[in-house]
């Protein structure tokens, strides 16, 4: 019998790369949706392709979709399911968390937050949460004549899903690991894939180009995120003492990734959400108080955070950026909307160069 899976977030990871991970075959999809039109389209569709870029070379495999539920629609069918995976992001956990107190099934944690796992173990009082690494970029489009075929395609390309072992009974084609390799692929996915990965699209929105391989395309946008690369390598070395081989193969592996074109990874999708980047402990501003506290200077992660205050997209949920970096002077800037204080060395090196970085930005046009 087929195991039932309720995924919350019918996005890039859900849709796109959790098919591939949890063969359709051997689990039934039910998914948990607030996007009106996408949830209706499912359950019209009743299915949907992934898509996954290998070998220069798409694959495909059709997911069957049980139900799509809107939020607080799914309390009766928590208590039914196997497991529950969580891929809403991390701004949005809490909206789901109240739903989950009525099952102690495991729940796998997708968010990009070592955090998270805590917190819902913590409101729910079920001891089976995990923390989940899908190491991949998985877009939440995809190109026009996979459109065509169906509206609903998604694309991923051939990534790994790494998982707290204690939940391995679930099985699917995941590496469990410990919570000590888990912490491994953390840093590494958190420094050397979020920092630059961000950072590009970032580049990528001043460029004016809509996906991620294009603003790899740029040779000043490539440098820039190639130089963040190179700070965080430095820092997984000198303060978290990682392997000097696997930090440069996982290096090398991300800036393939982000020039590949099949992905057709969305900036607006990378981007999103820039003031969560810019967090004290996140993956800009907390990647260069790192650097600074291992004797770096983050000179390619400042240009990237520099970028970051320059983001423009009136859709975006944060999208009043724009208009703190107009409206304010730079030291007030950093002060209120940065929440970084004058004594701090990076408020300093912010500010030295602030002029300098932003027409540098511009010239990359």
């Amino acid at each position: 019998m087929n195991k039932k899976v309720l995924v919350y977030g019918a996005g890039a990871i859900g849709r796109g790369f959790l098919p591939w991970v949890f063969s359709p075959q051997k689990y039934e999809y039910y998914y948990v949706e607030i996007n009106n039109n996408l949830r209706n389209l499912l359950n019209k569709n009743k299915k949907f392709i992934s898509f996954k870029a290998r070998n220069n070379r798409y694959e495909s495999v059709t997911v069957p979709v049980k139900y799509c539920f809107n939020l607080g629609e799914e309390k009766e069918k928590v208590r039914e399911v196997d497991f529950v995976i969580t891929a809403v992001g991390p701004r949005n956990v809490l909206s789901i968390a109240e739903n989950l107190k009525e099952t102690t099934v495991p729940i796998i944690c997708c968010e990009n937050d070592y955090s998270i796992p805590e917190l819902i173990s913590s409101i729910t009082n079920n001891p089976h949460v995990v923390f989940a690494i899908p190491d991949v970029i998985t877009s939440n489009s995809a190109p026009s004549e996979l459109k065509e075929k169906d509206p609903l395609a998604i694309v991923t390309e051939d990534g790994v899903c790494y998982i707290d072992k204690k939940v391995d009974w679930i099985g699917g084609e995941v590496t469990y690991v410990s919570k000590e390799e888990l912490r491994k692929q953390w840093l590494a996915k958190l420094y050397l894939h979020n920092t630059p990965h961000c950072i590009a699209a970032y580049l990528g929105n001043i460029l004016s180009v809509k996906y991620l391989h294009e603003a790899m395309q740029n040779k000043m946008s490539e440098e820039i995120v190639r130089g963040a690369m190179n700070e965080m390598k430095c820092v997984l070395l000198r303060k978290f003492h990682l392997e000097k081989g696997f930090v440069g193969w996982y290096a090398n592996k991300e800036l393939k990734r982000f020039k590949n074109t099949l992905l057709f990874d969305p900036i607006d999708r990378v981007a999103r959400e820039p003031f969560r980047k810019l967090a004290p402990s996140e993956r800009l501003i907390g990647a260069a108080q790192l650097c600074i506290s291992c004797g770096i200077v983050p000179k390619n992660i400042i240009l990237g955070i520099m970028a970051a205050f320059c983001y423009n997209n009136p859709s975006d949920a944060d999208a009043n950026i724009k208009y703190l970096i107009e409206a304010l002077e730079p030291k007030d800037f950093l002060k209120i909307a940065i929440r970084l204080h004058s004594s701090e060395a990076l408020y300093e090196l912010l500010l030295d160069e602030w002029k300098y970085n932003i027409n540098k930005l511009r010239r990359l046009k």
